[in-house]
């Protein structure tokens, strides 16, 4: 199939999160399984066309997320015209592939499900002047500001994807998505030698946390757990690894917020800037126990790096990681926003070695048996192919749109 990925968020120049990690290792397994892929992706400072690990990836200068939807649609046409795709895949979150599809409306298009915009501000609950000043962007690039114009691009899709049932599920009581045409299947994994190889066993005492300092994340109740284990482990050591952001006092940041609220337990405590993906490894070879308390995560693909890298996990139960971790042999879930729970579930793997080590070997074959490229790779290829034949169906059913199409 030649397909289409279209992403402002792609790395290394707009490595923002998971969406990014999502369809760098998507676009690698389709182009591995035979695929024509092309990634149209973001970038801050260059406008390319270069072939990289056998994905041809467009990139875009844009000062703004909201800009890449327009910017990406000459290039598109260009290489549509030039071989046409049988398939575009773009993401929920700031609906990036919305200039595309509304310029190629003939070509088929699945919807992959991340995390939008509504589940995030039902998790945040932003500031009234925070949602005014949202608005206010989307207006100011010809978004009506009364429509939520990622749930339209994907009530229109052909097919939507989800990474877990948890996601799928509140957006269908959110947005009233069609059921029948949701495909729930888990992201792909290749996880890096480097993951792999890292002993099991390595810094047993290291508590880590991998991901954006946001309230979404958990990171508030996870600072409150610590004193909790500190009482049990005074000489276990925790870090925060990832980008700062906001916190829920104003004025303050995430890090500052965490600090002040850690009290004389942030003796214990290391703050590390957003790494690198080639630096994770690395991040992970020097944990004992990481831990991912988000109050919702839809599908959490930091929590697979954990799992590659054989560490023992202590996870949210609210999204896709309850999916990841379907049994105590893989890790520990706890209820969000619960710092007991989180205190509770560390502490039993600190006092515990054996135990450690064997969740970590065992969350490690997981991954390996579960996630590959042939699995997953399968099952994301026939998704497409019920999206192309989903849109043939439509088209048959609407004659007009059928005539002005062809």
């Amino acid at each position: 199939m030649k397909i289409a990925l279209i992403s402002y968020e792609y790395p290394p120049d707009t490595a923002n999160g998971g969406i990014a990690t999502y369809v760098f290792q998507a676009a690698r397994m389709l182009a591995e399984r035979g695929n024509d892929v092309e990634v149209f992706a973001g970038s801050l400072t260059r406008t390319s066309t270069a072939m990289e690990s056998g994905v041809l990836v467009h990139r875009f200068a844009v000062n703004k997320q909201l800009d890449f939807a327009g910017a990406i649609v000459k290039k598109f046409i260009e290489r549509h015209t030039h071989a046409p795709f049988d398939v575009i895949e773009g993401p929920d979150f700031k609906a990036d592939a919305r200039g595309v599809v509304a310029a190629c409306p003939q070509i088929p298009y699945v919807v992959k499900l991340h995390t939008p915009m509504a589940v995030l501000w039902q998790i945040e609950k932003p500031s009234f002047f925070h949602q005014c000043k949202v608005k206010l962007k989307e207006l100011m690039h010809g978004i009506n500001p009364f429509s939520d114009y990622e749930c339209q691009h994907a009530l229109g899709a052909d097919l939507i994807a989800s990474p877990s049932y948890a996601l799928s599920e509140k957006l269908v009581a959110l947005w009233g998505l069609n059921q029948d045409k949701i495909s729930v299947f888990p992201y792909p994994y290749i996880p890096s030698a480097e993951l792999v190889g890292i002993p099991v066993e390595t810094s047993p005492d290291t508590v880590t946390f991998l991901g954006r300092l946001e309230l979404r994340k958990g990171v508030i109740e996870l600072a409150d757990a610590i004193p909790m284990i500190l009482k049990q482990f005074p000489k276990a050591r925790f870090r925060f690894v990832g980008e700062n952001r906001n916190s829920p006092e104003r004025g303050m940041d995430m890090k500052q917020y965490l600090i002040k609220r850690l009290g004389t337990a942030v003796d214990a405590v290391e703050f590390i800037e957003k790494v690198s993906l080639d630096q994770i490894p690395q991040v992970f070879a020097q944990t004992g126990i990481a831990v991912f308390p988000s109050r919702f995560e839809n599908f959490g693909l930091v929590c697979l790096e954990a799992m590659a890298a054989g560490r023992a996990i202590v996870a949210s139960n609210n999204g896709g990681m309850s999916q990841m971790l379907d049994s105590r042999e893989l890790g520990r879930l706890v209820p969000p926003q619960d710092p007991e729970s989180i205190a509770s579930a560390v502490i039993e793997l600190l006092a515990d070695p054996v135990k450690r080590r064997k969740t970590g070997a065992a969350a490690r074959s997981k991954v390996l048996t579960e996630y590959n490229i042939s699995t997953i790779g399968e099952i994301q290829e026939n998704a497409y192919r019920q999206a192309i034949r989903n849109r043939g169906l439509a088209l048959k059913k609407d004659p007009i749109n059928l005539a002005v199409l062809t």
